[in-house]
């Protein structure tokens, strides 16, 4: 039998969960960024943010299975997500997500949450200056996290969502991801940095991987070490 503390407002929203990580942030800027818009951060974003990515319903597959979702190269001083028309325009030859992809910003409640309309109930916390509400139980977005943890260079985690949950509405955090081709120069080989997640869009059963990776000629490279990826998985239940 599992125990805590759950408290639910009358609109049938969690207040608090003392068995989730998350359930007091505030989910904002979800929008769909083309192919020509893919640059990182998205729009909204302030420090201390979690970009949160996902593909677009009925993508572009890489090898007619999976999307790669991560942070690839900054082209002009400005970053990009992997996949994007400005890496291809700069010369270089990766994968095109002409599809663009989903993204979403996590921030704090405090600070982020609007006031009460009028006539609205509920409990609402304010900061001693009486005007930036810390928390509210009636207009937070939460996010509910599915999985998250570290990968060593080399590892890779799977995660399958159960069919109670909508998989177009699973997103991956990318704040730490890295996603590029080194071509080959002279006589050291290509290398390809895959620390990012690949979403099993066309799987019977859909799924997703992260996973902390150095390949060269789709070979994982021997003895990569490199960096820990803390990657993590949510769901937009709302």
């Amino acid at each position: 039998m599992a125990h805590g503390l759950q408290v639910w407002n009358s609109d049938g929203r969690k207040m608090i969960d003392s068995t989730e990580l998350a359930p007091n942030t505030y989910l904002a800027n979800l929008t769909t960024s083309a192919y020509s818009a893919m640059s990182y951060p998205p729009s909204g974003f302030t420090a201390g943010d979690l970009v949160l990515a996902r593909p677009v319903n009925n993508p572009t597959l890489l090898g007619g299975t999976r999307v790669p979702i991560g942070i690839g190269r900054t082209i002009s001083n400005t970053q990009q997500f992997f996949g994007s028309q400005a890496i291809q325009n700069a010369g270089h030859t990766e994968w095109p997500n002409t599809s663009g992809i989903k993204t979403g910003l996590v921030k704090t409640q405090s600070g982020n949450i609007s006031g009460p309309a009028a006539g609205e109930y509920g409990l609402d916390v304010y900061a001693a200056d009486n005007s930036t509400i810390m928390f509210s139980a009636t207009r937070s977005t939460s996010v509910k996290i599915l999985a998250q943890g570290s990968l060593a260079g080399g590892q890779s985690f799977t995660y399958t969502p159960p069919t109670s949950l909508d998989y177009n509405k699973v997103y991956g955090v990318v704040n730490g991801t890295t996603v590029l081709n080194v071509p080959q120069a002279f006589l050291f080989p290509s290398w390809e940095f895959n620390v990012m997640y690949s979403f099993y869009t066309a799987a019977s059963t859909p799924y997703i991987i992260a996973q902390n990776k150095v390949t060269s000629n789709n070979q994982n490279v021997s003895g990569w070490l490199g960096g820990m990826f803390s990657y993590m998985l949510v769901y937009d239940p709302n």
